[in-house]
């Protein structure tokens, strides 16, 4: 991302949010704001993405709604088809999967927090230095907030994702295997090896399937995981 390019015009911003009524009192804050240029205002991923608009950076909200990539999946998109675009994290809730997020794209990644009492000035400074490819990241962003769910998750390989994104789907061993295309007593170690992550501290008598899976979407329902969905 260019200094030069940055400095010698408007910073041109795409803002995506869902809520209506909020993307229309953030579009009017972000139009006022000095030397920046509101260039589209969206209502989800979807929208976004389908725009042929040229943005410096985006402006994403994390929560975009059960038909929408959250935030920084969104994120991820928009820099796959512009490796310059900077993105902007804007959230009231702690965005969990930043950190993870930013180690694997580098600079130009910044987190700001959602709140009534956000600051234009501040705002402005975080949007030009992203746009530039530098990075703003709150106070408030930790690690440690992972939720464990998610941390569990986290900690399945590629291959334990998909077999349970399949198990998920009420399917045994078996099919699972076949789907695959590996041995049933592999598929069934690897289950074993999901248990253990997703519900180590499981008591005696539960039904260790059911509850791995029960953790398996509780994990994918507030996360942006990786999986393989068959």
């Amino acid at each position: 991302m260019s200094n030069d390019a940055v400095m010698s015009r408007p910073t041109r911003v795409l803002y995506v949010e869902n809520d209506p009524v909020l993307r229309s009192m953030m579009s009017s804050f972000i139009r006022a704001l000095p030397g920046i240029e509101l260039v589209l205002s969206a209502s989800g991923s979807s929208e976004a993405l389908a725009s042929e608009a040229s943005v410096d950076v985006g402006l994403l909200d994390w929560a975009l709604g059960p038909d929408s990539l959250n935030g920084v999946q969104l994120g991820h998109a928009l820099r796959e088809r512009d490796e310059n675009i900077g993105i902007v994290i804007l959230s009231q809730h702690f965005a969990w999967d930043f950190h993870g997020s930013k180690s694997r794209v580098s600079m130009g990644w910044s987190y700001v927090e959602k709140r009534a009492d956000l600051d234009s000035d501040y705002l402005t400074k975080v949007l030009k230095a992203t746009a530039a490819g530098l990075s703003v990241i709150e106070p408030s962003i930790d690690e440690g907030q992972v939720p464990a769910t998610i941390a569990r998750l986290r900690q399945l390989s590629t291959r334990q994702r998909q077999i349970m994104s399949l198990a998920a789907t009420g399917i045994d061993a078996n099919v699972i295997a076949e789907r695959v295309g590996l041995a049933s007593v592999t598929v069934r170690k690897e289950l074993s090896e999901c248990y253990r992550v997703l519900v180590p501290d499981a008591p005696a008598g539960t039904d260790l399937r059911t509850a791995a899976v029960v953790a398996w979407i509780e994990g994918r329902r507030i996360g942006s995981i990786d999986a393989y969905d068959q």
